[in-house]
Parts: structure tokens; sequence; C-alpha cells
């Protein structure tokens, strides 16, 4: 497990406490810590060291995360938790990686993988970090989502501008959706739901409303689809909201794309990936035409 960054006699700062909670690199075999050793792949003495990271247990409003030590090896992500005393493993080619969930709120964030690892089962393995040490799973990110051949700036900004007209729509969802593009997809098609709230109730002359779904952008492109959810809203809805939560869901991995009507007057659009888990998002029935069209390109 990580060590404590204090002596004995060190007050723990309230900078020593931050620093516990960061993602560290680890860039040797000598510095992988002793419980892991054992269940990390040996490494041979003209081998290159694999892109490795660990992250410290957490106190989340969910819960007490677990330590884990991840590392990328032979086209694979090697997930190591340390959970009941003893290191867990589970190994995801990146070829059988079904749905990728980046979230991120405030100083939380999380990166999500399911797929089917090496033993060919289904699995769910969820990373819990500080969002300051966000930039150092950069790397798996980018392997676990299309690989594309590079392309000039030109067509890389083309796609971009594509996403121009949301900026008086929603403008942070707008960015959001800029910056999510791999360098060389072509988007398909873009479809921008606001935010859905229920009138619940009145009371002097103010009506007391319920966020039903959060803002939530969907973009096809010819190799991914691509979700990107703003973060709920609370009461104050005035006060400004950080983060969000994005989905990438590469088109070989989507068994298929659904649209229903719910009993609430809303539509559901529905995602059957290959593990049969389903993600789901509300839209207004004004979207019918656009839902639709979705459908339609995916059938293509």
């Amino acid at each position: 497990m990580i060590g404590n960054l204090n002596s004995e006699n060190d007050v723990l700062t309230g900078a020593k406490q931050t620093m516990i909670s960061w993602t560290k690199v680890i860039e040797s075999y000598e510095a992988v810590p002793a419980i892991y050793k054992t269940s990390f792949e040996p490494q041979s003495a003209d081998a290159q060291f694999p892109y490795t990271l660990l992250t410290p247990a957490l106190t989340k409003a969910k819960g007490k995360t677990s330590e884990k030590l991840i590392y990328d090896a032979d086209d694979a992500i090697h997930i190591l938790e340390w959970s009941g005393g003893q290191v867990i493993k589970k190994s995801y080619p990146y070829q059988t990686v079904n749905t990728v969930e980046m979230g991120s709120i405030l100083l939380s964030s999380w990166l999500t993988i399911s797929g089917i690892t090496s033993s060919g089962a289904a699995s769910v393995s969820t990373i819990d970090f500080n969002t300051a040490t966000a930039r150092h799973f950069a790397p798996f990110v980018n392997k676990l989502r299309p690989s594309l051949q590079s392309v000039d700036e030109t067509q890389l900004r083309v796609e971009k501008e594509k996403l121009d007209y949301l900026s008086t729509l929603n403008f942070k969802l707008m960015n959001f959706g800029r910056s999510s593009l791999v360098r060389g997809e072509t988007i398909l098609q873009i479809l921008l739901q606001p935010e859905i709230r229920k009138p619940m109730f009145a009371l002097l002359g103010n009506i007391f409303q319920k966020t039903i779904s959060p803002a939530h952008l969907v973009i096809l492109t010819d190799h991914e689809l691509i979700l990107i959810q703003d973060v709920l809203h609370g009461r104050n809805a005035r006060q400004p909201q950080y983060g969000g939560i994005w989905h990438y869901i590469p088109l070989r991995s989507i068994r298929s794309l659904t649209c229903s009507e719910t009993e609430n007057d809303w539509l559901k659009l529905s995602i059957t990936v290959s593990s049969d888990k389903v993600i789901e998002k509300l839209f207004a029935v004004s979207s019918k035409p656009e839902l639709e069209q979705l459908c339609a390109h995916f059938g293509k």
C-alpha cells in the first residue's frame, strides 16, 4: 500500500493530505509495492517497463474505495486491486472492452471499464482517483478508444466546428464534445437534450421542480457512440456545476439501438452493448425525428 507521507513527528498538513490522495506514476519494477510484485507480470532485464499507476484508497460519499495498481502490457489493461487482505487481478484486452466511462465531479473522478477479461468472463472495474491527477490516465483512455490514422489539423478542426452551433444552447457540453473527438473520426450525427425538469408543487408563488434527467449530448461518429452528461444539479440550480460523465462505446460493441416511449410521455434511447449492459437516456418527444435518424444511422 502507499506509504505515509509524514513521520510520527510531522503534522499532517492540508498539502500532505492532498498528496496522499494523488495517483502516483510507478517507473520501475523496484518501485512496485511488495504486495503487488507476485501478481505483476515478470519483467526481463531488457523489457521496457510498462506504463503503471498506483491509485490510493479514497474516502468518498459512496464509501471507501480500494487501492489499485494499473498497468499497460501485452495490448491489455491490467488492474490489481488490494481488497480483503489480498490482491485481485483483472486483465482487459483492449479489443474486448465494451464501454468506457469517465466521470469527474469536483475533486472526485473515476474510470469504469466494462468488457470481457482475458479469462473470458464479462466484468466491470472502476478506478477512483483525485481529479488533480486525471492527466495520468490519458494514456489508458487513448488506448481504450479508437486508434485511428493521424490526420491534418484542418480535418480535425472541421469536425470540431460541427459542434459550434451548440454554443448558444449549452456551451459547456459543446466544449466537452469538441475535446472528446478522436483525431481521424467523422461525426455522423449530434443530438443535444437540455435538462429535463418536472414541476412538483407550488408554494407562495414559487414552483418547485425535480430534475428527471440532466442535460446530455449524443455524438455518433463512424467509429463510436459518445455520450456526455452534465452534472446533476442540486436544489440551487444557479450554483455553477463542475464536471461531467462521458461514455465512449465502440460501434462494434453495440448490439442494438432502440427508441421507445415512456409512461410519462418522454422518449427513451436504449443502447444495448455486447455484455447485455443497457445504457438509457431520456429525451423530449420533440426529439423523435432525430432519434429515429440516429437509429437509422446505426442500422447502416
